[in-house]
């Protein structure tokens, strides 16, 4: 069994669903090709990575730049280490998923080490710059649910456009055990 600290609680779960993400990207990517006109290459994969919810919230593009950014700078703050930077510049499901890769390959260099014992350490965002969260709350009350909303969203996006997506693709399989 696995003892539950920072560590477990964040970076395995973000990494797991992050393949689940890139899994249903290749499946828009599919989506997208099969619906492509000759005389419009790569629209129907634009109008798709550009797409939203509702006019006043972001496009599926920026839900999955926000999900990354949520795992590597998240993790990194915690285990008081430096994220890489990732320009916000991806047009294409290929650009995205290689922006997954990226911060997959980051979070691997993570260590439970670097993460266990940190609960009470204190975590500022820039935004709140006279604020603070202990990275127990910050780790439980701000990043893990505000990842999982931008993941949510953008499979939300992408299954009203009418992709042949559902809950096993975004859950990326469970680790279950035989009685």
């Amino acid at each position: 069994m696995q003892e539950t600290n920072l560590y477990t609680i964040t970076v395995p779960p973000m990494m797991r669903t992050l393949g689940g993400l890139s899994i249903i990207l290749d499946k828009m990517a599919a989506a997208a090709e099969a619906k492509k006109l000759e005389w419009m290459p790569a629209a129907h994969e634009a109008a798709l990575i550009n797409d939203r919810l509702v006019f006043d919230q972001f496009p599926f593009v920026r839900q999955v730049q926000i999900a990354c950014d949520n795992a590597k700078n998240g993790s990194a703050r915690i285990a008081g280490i430096e994220a890489p930077k990732m320009e916000d510049n991806e047009k294409t499901v290929a650009e995205l998923k290689a922006r997954i890769e990226k911060t997959l390959a980051f979070l691997q260099t993570i260590t439970p080490e670097q993460m266990i014992g940190k609960e009470a350490a204190k975590i500022t965002l820039p935004y709140w710059p006279d604020k603070y969260f202990t990275s127990f709350d910050y780790a439980t009350l701000y990043l893990m649910p505000n990842f999982y909303f931008h993941v949510v969203t953008a499979y939300s996006i992408v299954r009203k456009n009418g992709v042949d997506i559902g809950k096993n693709d975004f859950l990326n399989g469970l680790p279950t055990k035989d009685l």
